[in-house]
């Protein structure tokens, strides 16, 4: 898990979340210059980036509580991806042809 690679490497909670208010911040005011503006398709003619805090500071993040490794875990809210890849796979075929 992230909280184990954290203490492998010697990153601590405080590392963590520093690198993520400044990789917000940086990432907010790229979008506001329109760094990356031809990378973003426009959803119903929105181009809000969800997932940049722009607002996000080291107060807020330092508030939140680990995720996994609980009281002392490093893995938070805020520097975990808000996204997610996941995969699903599903079998489906008659009783008759499970049974064979």
């Amino acid at each position: 898990s992230s909280d184990r690679l954290a203490a492998k490497f010697g990153v601590s909670r405080k590392d963590q979340d520093e690198f993520t208010v400044l990789s917000h911040t940086r990432a907010a005011a790229a979008h506001a210059a329109g760094h990356y503006k031809d990378e973003i398709i426009p959803v119903d003619g929105n181009i809000t980036e969800n997932g940049i805090k722009g607002d996000t500071n080291m107060e807020k993040v330092s508030k939140l509580k680990p995720a996994f490794v609980k009281p002392h875990g490093t893995h938070t809210a805020a520097n975990s991806s808000f996204l997610t890849d996941g995969a699903s796979a599903a079998l489906i075929m008659s009783e008759g042809r499970a049974l064979q």
